[in-house]
């Protein structure tokens, strides 16, 4: 349902008229299979009772939107309306499939696109049922929709073999060094740009504040973006300054501090000491699933991650391992 809002908004903002009966199937979709329904009915009444236009894109636009929100939001209606949809999915994939088509088409005749390509960001938050019944048990829906399309997965489904039909692809960390310490360049210069679309140069005191963000980042955007959060909350004026860095490093420090337990320091120091890639073990994979440790290259080296080895837990492990390699 989100993947035909947001192609129908893109349409609508981008001008673009798509010609033919595929938006007739959808409307028919809707009209024979989802509005008459006794499940979805008094749903339907309440949506369309102020609806201005009853056809074409806008009207779908309106239906999906009222769709998307009703299962965020509206528990009398969510499990009827799931139900309805899962009951007519295959003929709603038909119809969508061919809306796909004569998209494109439209498209490629506009000179806009050839392709139409859905990001769906976000999935990789899901957790227990709800992670296995989207990747695992509805994967045969997610693969009845003939487009190009990249979710974002929890990265315990790969070190489980859980991913089934759909092909799946590990991202590593964005390196800041190589395996034997030397800094990567390219790395370095990627996060920078990520961090400098988000915050403007003038806000950071020096370059050494940016360089801070970034190297406790340990490469992953999402840690790097964090860190920068926690900044802005810290920062006492409009200017983050090293104090501030500091705080907000030791904070993220200590959020990690709540849930490693002395075997964990023990491993992560382990790890950092010998950086032989010997397997995953269940340890290992919970340690990666919350990023304490991170990944490089194609997983086949390991680091702990840098505000991991800020904490007395970590010191005293590394104590007992002895002095450690590079990175």
């Amino acid at each position: 349902m989100a993947m035909a809002r947001s192609l129908l908004k893109r349409l609508e903002d981008e001008h673009v008229d798509v010609v033919g009966d595929a938006l007739a199937d959808l409307e028919n979709w809707f009209g024979e299979r989802v509005q008459a329904s006794e499940d979805a009915k008094e749903f339907f009444a309440e949506i369309n009772s102020g609806a201005e236009v009853k056809g074409g894109i806008p009207y779908l636009l309106n239906l999906f939107s009222k769709f998307t929100v009703a299962f965020k939001t509206n528990s009398t209606y969510k499990d009827s309306i799931r139900k309805v949809i899962r009951n007519t999915f295959s003929e709603f994939a038909t119809a969508f499939n061919r809306f796909l088509r004569d998209t494109e088409a439209a498209l490629e005749q506009s000179g806009k696109a050839k392709r139409v390509l859905f990001i769906i960001d976000g999935t990789d938050k899901l957790r227990g049922e709800d992670r296995s019944a989207f990747f695992i048990q509805d994967a045969e829906q997610l693969l009845a929709i003939e487009a190009h399309v990249i979710y974002t997965a929890p990265l315990s489904l790969k070190y489980e073999g859980s991913t089934g039909k759909l092909d799946d692809l590990v991202l590593p960390m964005i390196k800041l060094y190589e395996r034997d310490g030397t800094p990567c360049t390219a790395g370095w210069n990627a996060l920078r740009n990520i961090l400098l679309r988000r915050a403007d140069r003038a806000l950071f005191a020096q370059d050494s504040e940016i360089k801070g963000i970034i190297e406790n980042s340990g490469g992953h955007p999402r840690e790097m973006l964090r860190l920068l959060k926690l900044c802005c909350e810290y920062a006492e004026d409009d200017v983050i300054d090293a104090t501030t860095v500091q705080t907000a490093i030791k904070q993220l420090a200590s959020e990690y501090r709540r849930f490693l337990e002395p075997e964990d320091y023990t491993l992560l120091a382990r790890i950092d000491k010998n950086q032989a890639h010997v397997g995953n073990d269940k340890r290992t994979r919970n340690l990666l699933y919350n990023l304490a440790l991170l990944e490089y290259n194609d997983g086949s080296w390991q680091r702990s991650h840098p505000v991991v080895r800020l904490l007395d837990g970590y010191a005293l492990a590394l104590t007992d391992q002895g002095p450690t390699g590079g990175g």
